[in-house]
């Protein structure tokens, strides 16, 4: 096993993220991105904000070949293996994870 890991996530950096993510350019899209809790995000399961954190982790690069499956889904559940901690307010979302040596695979009628 490696060393814990903190990935903080502040309101200002995912907010540029879904600007660019989403391509607004009318600064009236622009201000419904600025009503967005972080609170209902992750208790929504919202998969851009999982996307996000994925590829602000060093957790893709970490997988053998045969475990990269394009699939979010996937991926999350095998990321989720690694958290040991996650806190959310309305400013920032701080992650702690692990990198493992070994993951346990998901039923296979699933995923594979």
């Amino acid at each position: 096993m490696s060393e814990l890991k903190e990935l903080v996530i502040t309101e200002e950096d995912y907010r540029e993220y879904l600007k660019q993510r989403l391509r607004l350019t009318d600064p009236c899209m622009a201000e419904e991105v600025e009503r967005v809790g972080f609170p209902f995000l992750f208790a929504s399961g919202s998969e851009l904000l999982r996307s996000y954190i994925l590829n602000q982790t060093e957790f893709s690069s970490s997988l053998p070949d045969k475990l990269r499956v394009p699939d979010r889904g996937y991926a999350w559940y095998m990321f989720s293996q690694s958290v040991r901690e996650i806190t959310v307010d309305e400013k920032r979302i701080v992650v702690k994870y692990e990198l493992q040596d070994d993951y346990k695979l998901p039923f296979r009628r699933f995923y594979l």
